[in-house]
């Protein structure tokens, strides 16, 4: 496909920062999306739209100038104002549906929707608008704008307005919600957020799951018309495909950062640490949907019941903070501190200490770490696909293991090759973790192989392109007489065979 590409996401590829001289200078971006994301700038003609995140983001979006830019001389940059996007970002996105989609909420306690709710949405719908009307400037150049993630699920039908004619895809990363959670949230909430993305051309999820979760979401919107074989979602004059288009590492850059000699460091590190016992490991934003607290207690138990195992492995958790403007991340953090801290305390010896914590922002000591571990525990509550399921196999020297979540995107890619368990059933994993340390070698070969092998069928530059065929695909469609889209009960192509089986 030849077509310019639009990407528009809450954080862009880089962020600003100034040199010693004070000159604006551009990083590269952290988090799954960017990375995921990062076979975009091989396409020839990308623009990447973003919202300012620092001081010096806001200055480029007002004119600024960089020096030694690079790619970033295609990275625009939208201006919200501070106080609406925290409200945007912080207690609607991140409060509201991040938690909606992971099924994080206490329901007899919370959430409890009011006034600032009502604040937190009124920013929201602003913050996509602004995206929207920065979008529609490049309409005229018959691009594919891909949208992404649940920031911006009002951008495409806000789009579809100010250019009927645009193509537009939206990717959703995290999980979606089912249809009854869905009902949770208010109703002219969850309604409008539905309907802003079936003014996609095509909706994307991570897997089948989730993009079956939207489709029977869909058919509670007064509105829509649903074809649940077809995965279609239709208005009077408009009609969505929904797709699932599993997401890829990069195993380049993966071992490129291996070369480093901060990675090289961190696995000298990690090996000294280990010595000769077991290592676990685990790698985690830290906050509520990764599940940390029952991986702690999974192993308390395993240590509980097998203690010919005291001594002989290690726990190395490595987390990045994040969020930590929000109560609710922030006290799940120190919960999660406070359960080492005491299984350490319990548990722990002179000489051995059961549970190492790291706190860092650091993606080169992580890939060290990955080379090392003989376990590695995956156990989220609900994630989108989880990269680190996939990072870790494909960077280890040791054959390890993988404890992997069912509730996971990866399992459907890699799942049968891993340990996969119930990521709140704290038995089940402390067998998996039993399991996993006392596996034969061969079999441990076996495993890691075939999760290797599945890994690398897949790149973040297919998963792109076959997002723009499926684009292709659709103006094809639409174009030949005899294949215009029919009415949702009558499908030209099952839902299968447009989502993928397999998926």
């Amino acid at each position: 496909m030849e077509a310019p590409v639009v990407v528009a996401s809450n954080r862009g590829p880089i962020s600003y920062s100034r040199d010693d001289r004070g000159h604006l200078v551009p990083t590269k971006g952290s988090g799954g999306l960017v990375t995921a994301l990062s076979g975009v700038f091989f396409h020839d003609d990308a623009t990447w739209v973003a919202a300012a995140i620092s001081d010096e983001d806001l200055e480029i979006a007002r004119g600024g100038r960089a020096v030694g830019a690079g790619p970033s001389q295609r990275v625009r940059f939208v201006d919200i104002p501070a106080d609406r996007f925290d409200l945007y970002y912080n207690e609607f996105a991140n409060r509201v549906l991040w938690f909606i989609h992971h099924y994080l909420w206490d329901v007899p306690r919370s959430p409890v929707f009011g006034e600032q709710t009502n604040l937190a949405w009124d920013a929201y719908k602003e913050a996509n608008a602004t995206f929207a009307r920065e979008l529609a400037k490049e309409a005229k150049r018959d691009p594919v704008f891909l949208v992404q993630d649940y920031h911006l699920t009002l951008v495409p039908r806000m789009l579809r307005e100010l250019a009927p004619d645009a193509r537009i895809l939206h990717y959703t990363h995290t999980p979606f919600a089912g249809s009854q959670y869905m009902r949770i949230l208010p109703t002219r909430i969850r309604q409008e957020l539905i309907r802003g993305m079936a003014g996609a051309d095509i909706i994307g999820f991570q897997s089948r799951a989730w993009a079956e979760n939207f489709l029977l979401c869909a058919r509670q919107v007064p509105d829509l018309h649903v074809d649940l074989r077809s995965g279609r979602v239709a208005t009077e004059d408009h009609e969505a495909q929904v797709r699932a288009f599993p997401v890829a590492v990069n195993p380049h850059a993966l071992r490129e950062a291996a070369t480093t000699d901060r990675a090289k460091e961190a696995r000298r590190e990690v090996d000294e640490l280990r010595g000769d016992r077991k290592l676990l490991l685990r790698v985690d934003r830290l906050e509520p949907s990764k599940n940390i607290v029952r991986g702690f207690l999974a192993y308390e138990l395993f240590l509980r019941q097998h203690k010919e195992w005291r001594g002989k492995i290690t726990f190395l958790a490595l987390f990045s903070p994040t969020r930590e403007k929000l109560a609710e991340y922030q006290t799940y953090a120190d919960e999660c501190l406070g359960e080492a801290a005491r299984i350490n305390e319990e548990l722990g010896r002179k000489d051995w200490e059961p549970i190492v914590v790291r706190l860092q922002e650091d993606f080169l000591y992580a890939v060290g770490a990955y080379g090392a571990y003989d376990t590695l525990m995956v156990n989220s509550v609900f994630d989108g696909m989880n990269l680190v399921a996939m990072e870790g196999p494909l960077m280890n020297e040791r054959h390890g293991a993988l404890i992997l979540s069912t509730n996971v995107g990866a399992t459907v890619r890699i799942g049968r090759y891993a340990l996969t368990t119930n990521p709140f059933d704290v038995q089940e994993t402390a067998d998996a973790i039993l399991a996993s340390v006392e596996m034969p070698k061969e079999e441990r070969r076996r495993r890691a192989r075939g999760i290797s092998r599945s890994v690398l069928a897949h790149t973040p530059e297919t998963w792109l392109w076959n997002q723009l065929e499926g684009m292709d695909e659709l103006r094809r469609r639409v174009a030949a007489p005899s294949e215009k889209p029919q009415k949702p009960d009558h499908p030209q192509r099952t839902f299968d065979d447009q989502i993928g089986g397999r998926y």
